[in-house]
């Protein structure tokens, strides 16, 4: 499991502004499900999902389990309460899956899920792709860093129907490992679900189609998936977003959208990923889910320097004066970040610690206290000033 030390909070809480900041300029409020939820929710998560639970039986015999994700926790809440629509929530929670621990995974980990409940128009996946674009760019990334690839769950089962596949689930969700195989051996595996060798040619043309107008079927998919590249477009997010009939997201309770965020170069695997959900909850939502883990390998470079900082430090020249920093320490703490000396360090050294953390030294010492002042100075500068303490 993750200590997090002030050095690693500081970059978290970075992150997770940015993740409130845009979520609210949209018009999202905040929730939290509980850490603990019944096992039984997670039956449409997927097959990796219920098998990397970490999954009890309580005093009363109920299988529980830590949540590995927060999508289902969300469709139980909303089913058991009586909301007015449209809900429009985000959360940012700890879950844990018992996965092996490598580059962008970890068997603990924090999520940021924002998810909009109650439209089946194409604008809430539009606006929900939306956001996910902004936070990135928030975090000084750009389109030469990222990208968002796009497909449809309707389409690619009409598609599949079109050459004759019939075993429809088992081969999307071979499609969803196809990157982590060989293409020989991802043909070898379409063999082995009975596909003909001209299925198997078509499948590997569809999946390589990037773009809407080479697609002749009717499919309710494709009219959306047109309607969504439309409302993308009024976003002016067409740049980052493209076109990718090989995304399939593993969870089973997809029925509609599905994009996923990459970072250009493929180094890592996804940095968020998501879709629409219309049998998961009573109403038809759309969200996506942004793990903490792979956005930091991605930032490695890019992150601004986060180290402690405060407005000011108070530095008392000896024991004798340390009542008076004291108050004055707390007259500023009404506006301002304070650190006090409490290591009775002589003012050379508390000079030193300063310098680290802030910019404003205020030394307080027993001539200025009488003419009720104290020197201010500046760290960057060398420059100092006495000040009136009424004035501070």
């Amino acid at each position: 499991m993750t200590d997090l030390y002030p050095e690693n909070k500081r970059i978290q809480n970075y992150l997770f502004n940015i993740f409130r900041s845009i979520s609210k300029k949209y018009g999202y409020e905040e929730i939290e499900p509980p850490i603990l939820e019944s096992a039984e929710i997670y039956k449409k998560s997927g097959q990796e999902i219920p098998e990397q639970m970490y999954s009890f039986k309580d005093k009363s015999s109920r299988l529980l389990a830590l949540r590995p994700e927060t999508t289902p926790s969300i469709a139980r809440m909303i089913n058991n309460k009586s909301l007015s629509l449209p809900i429009k929530w985000f959360s940012i929670s700890r879950c844990f899956r018992y996965e092996r621990t490598q580059a962008g995974r970890s068997k603990e980990f924090d999520q940021y899920n924002i998810d909009m409940i109650g439209s089946t128009s194409m604008q809430a996946d539009a606006e929900i792709i939306k956001t996910l674009v902004e936070i990135l760019k928030s975090l000084k990334l750009t389109k030469k860093d990222f990208f968002i690839r796009i497909s449809n769950r309707k389409l690619i089962d009409d598609l599949l129907k079109s050459i004759n596949i019939t075993n429809i689930k088992q081969v999307s969700q071979l499609i969803d490992k196809k990157d982590k195989l060989q293409e020989k051996d991802f043909k070898l595996a379409l063999k082995d679900l009975k596909l003909t060798n001209k299925q198997i040619q078509d499948l590997l043309k569809i999946i390589k189609i990037s773009s809407l107008d080479k697609i002749k079927i009717e499919s309710s998919g494709l009219t959306e998936l047109k309607e969504l590249f439309s409302y993308l477009k009024s976003y002016n997010i067409l740049d980052y977003c493209k076109l990718d009939l090989s995304i399939m997201r593993g969870f089973d309770y997809y029925t509609s959208t599905v994009f996923e965020a990459f970072d250009t170069k493929k180094q890592f695997r996804a940095i968020a990923g998501g879709g629409r959900y219309d049998n998961l909850a009573s109403f038809p939502g759309v969200g996506y889910g942004f793990g903490d883990r792979v956005i930091l390998l991605l930032l490695e470079n890019k992150l601004p320097k986060l180290e402690k900082q405060v407005d000011y430090y108070i530095a008392p020249v000896n024991k004798k004066i340390i009542p008076k920093a004291i108050q004055i320490a707390e007259k500023l703490r009404k506006t301002s970040t304070v650190e006090l000396d409490l290591l009775n360090r002589n003012l050379s050294k508390q000079i030193k610690y300063a310098s680290l953390i802030t910019n404003n030294l205020i030394i307080v010492g027993e001539k200025d206290i009488k003419n009720k002042k104290v020197t201010l100075r500046d760290l960057k500068t060398g420059k100092e000033k006495k000040i009136l303490i009424s004035r501070l």
